[in-house]
């Protein structure tokens, strides 16, 4: 018998327009669903414990009659860059609007002055540096610091090509501080944890900024930075995010422990009766009835029991997102479609049925 694209042989003797199901195809969907094997899951998850940590601040210490002090807006930002050292990544710091002041002087009596007086005199750092507080309470220098005065406008900052800072009596100005940080590690995957500190770094972590004047005096402010709370995708997060979804099926998923990351690949089933299928790199994948019907029909052609979803699968080791379609044996229904996700420490695999009846359902 010869089979044309889109009619699809189902059982011996048994021809359908893919339209409805026959009492043998739900037969032999029942079949098949008790076939399907239980989901497997190795390797650990993350588990995300609640920590009473807070930020304290800091009053500027030294010497110097430079005084730093926080804005009503000062705040400690990151970013992830990879590095050019194997196996290590940049952790990019930027501390926005630190103000700096010059505090005012009472210099003795000078040339048989009667009393003193005060004396307002232009102040300059001449030097800048950053660090650092490691785990075991000392303090590493961060690299390629450089300064910019904060824009009014939220222009890009225009960073200085030197560490001098001229302050004038009786004025505030306002700068931005930026630094690096060399960790062993790899950049995070996703925007939100290249956002974030590295799990290596200590929380909160503390940064010091040491400044030198031109009577080579110093003083130092500590500014301390927290990262948000972890926020894992869950198949609750999902739902809510999915919009234009009659159902949600299926969400499988694997966490990398070392980067504090989650891998995973949902599939839902949208009021126009089309199966969508999207991981967490947001490749997507739409599956309408006919679409399976003509991937049933090269499954018959070429003898194949599954096929790669190509659109969301992808390998970039040691990360593995994997969805392959099942086909019956014996019919080459299309019945159900195989997940699979590898991490760095976790894999999960789960077999989930493809929901034919609802697709079909007015």
């Amino acid at each position: 018998m010869r089979i044309e694209k889109g009619e699809i042989t189902h059982l011996a003797g048994d021809t359908n327009d893919g339209k409805t199901l026959t009492d043998k195809q739900k037969e032999r969907l029942k079949e098949l669903a008790a076939q399907i094997p239980p989901p497997k899951r190795t390797g650990p998850e993350i588990k995300i414990i609640p920590q009473n940590l807070k930020i304290t601040k800091h009053e500027c210490e030294g010497e110097s009659s430079v005084r730093m002090a926080y804005g009503n807006t000062t705040s400690v930002t990151t970013n992830q860059e990879s590095s050019a050292i194997s196996g290590t990544l940049l952790q990019q710091v930027y501390i926005t609007q630190v103000i700096f002041s010059k505090k005012s002087t009472i210099l003795p009596e000078i040339l048989n002055q009667k009393r003193s007086q005060p004396v307002d005199k232009p102040i300059s750092v001449t030097n800048l540096a950053l660090f650092y507080q490691t785990h075991d309470g000392g303090w590493r220098e961060c690299q390629d610091v450089a300064i910019a005065p904060l824009s009014e406008f939220n222009e890009d900052p225009k960073w200085l090509s030197h560490l001098i800072i001229n302050i004038q009596p009786d004025k505030l100005v306002s700068f931005i501080i930026k630094g690096n940080i060399l960790v062993k590690g790899e950049c995070g995957r996703s925007y939100a944890t290249r956002e974030r500190m590295h799990r290596s770094l200590p929380q909160p972590l503390k940064f010091k900024i040491v400044v030198t004047d031109s009577f080579n005096k110093q003083c130092s402010l500590i500014v301390e930075q927290l990262n948000q709370p972890l926020e894992l995708p869950t198949i609750e997060t999902i739902k809510q995010n999915a919009i234009g979804y009659q159902d949600l099926f299926n969400f499988v998923y694997a966490d990398d422990c070392d980067s504090d990351e989650r891998l995973y690949i949902w599939m839902g089933l949208g009021k126009n009766k089309t199966l969508t299928i999207r991981n967490s790199n947001l490749n997507s994948s739409s599956l309408e009835r006919k679409t399976l019907l003509a991937m049933e029909f090269n499954a018959k052609k070429n003898k194949i029991t599954e096929s790669e979803l190509s659109s969301v699968s992808e390998k970039n080791d040691p990360d593995e997102i994997k969805a392959t379609i099942l086909y019956d044996p014996l019919t080459y229904m299309s019945y159900a479609i195989r997940f699979e996700i590898s991490t760095k420490t976790s894999k999960a695999e789960e077999t989930v049925l493809i929901p034919i009846e609802k697709m079909l359902s007015e």
